[in-house]
């Protein structure tokens, strides 16, 4: 080797991995990673709870809305207008395709007293759920008796329903059957013809101390049947009762 020859530089070994600011830089992103993890477990844990605090909470209350005949409990009292079922109940029934038709002042509460009785009547156009030719006539009336002990005003609602129900095949001009049916505390039908071309279905019941009375009536048949057939007419007035019963249930006190 000469002197003019020089020797090869010996290059430095590279380190491996992140040192200095970068490291550091490094660190603390994995840490603040980490910690954004562990805020968002701790906050999504925070929610659950709330969340289903909440639900336990609301639960045990009694939705805007909702009308007394879900809690289950007859009331102790009854203010006046409390016991229209026309305005209140049957039109607000989800269950029921209704267009009311008269014009809505049949009510009658003479309020507190000795002798009491609720009233009301009102009429519809009903659509089925039965695929009819037109919409059927309904007419709904009711008497409630609200005064005197409960003994006493249920005896004077069973014999108005007794007399109700003799009187009910009176519009009709053919009966085809009549009897009574497993609705609310009793209840008597006539189904037939009304006049030629219409059929009626009309329903007389009593639950606790009121009666009260549907007529269905439909002008032609449903489709496959010249007259609507009375399982139809029978569906839809149970709809009705059902809404009646608890109203009645519920509201008329003990």
């Amino acid at each position: 080797m000469t002197e003019t020859d020089e020797k090869p530089e010996e290059k430095k070994p590279v380190k491996q991995g992140l040192h200095g600011w970068k490291a550091a830089l490094a660190m603390f992103g994995c840490g603040s990673l980490a910690a954004f993890a562990v805020f968002g477990v701790l906050s999504l844990l925070v929610t659950s709870i709330f969340d289903f605090t909440s639900s336990g909470v609301q639960g045990g209350e009694e939705p805007q809305g909702i009308a007394p005949d879900e809690i289950g409990e007859p009331q102790a009292s009854i203010d006046p207008g409390d016991l229209d079922l026309c305005s209140r109940n049957l039109e607000s029934s989800g269950s029921l395709n209704l267009i009311r038709v008269d014009s809505g002042g049949n009510f009658e509460d003479p309020g507190y007293g000795e002798t009491r009785v609720v009233r009301d009547q009102c009429e519809w156009e009903l659509t089925p759920d039965v695929n009819a030719a037109s919409m059927w006539d309904f007419e709904y009336k009711y008497k409630a008796f609200i005064s005197d002990s409960e003994a006493s005003r249920g005896s004077v609602a069973s014999q108005e329903f007794d007399a109700k129900s003799e009187r009910l095949s009176n519009d009709f001009n053919n009966v085809s059957s009549q009897g009574e049916e497993s609705l609310a505390d009793q209840s008597h039908y006539v189904y037939g013809e009304i006049s030629p071309g219409v059929a009626g279905y009309y329903l007389v019941a009593q639950t606790r101390s009121a009666v009260y009375e549907i007529k269905l009536t439909a002008d032609g048949g449903v489709e496959g049947e010249e007259a609507v057939p009375v399982q139809s007419m029978r569906h839809e007035a149970k709809k009705i009762v059902d809404v009646s019963d608890v109203e009645f249930g519920i509201w008329i006190p003990k």
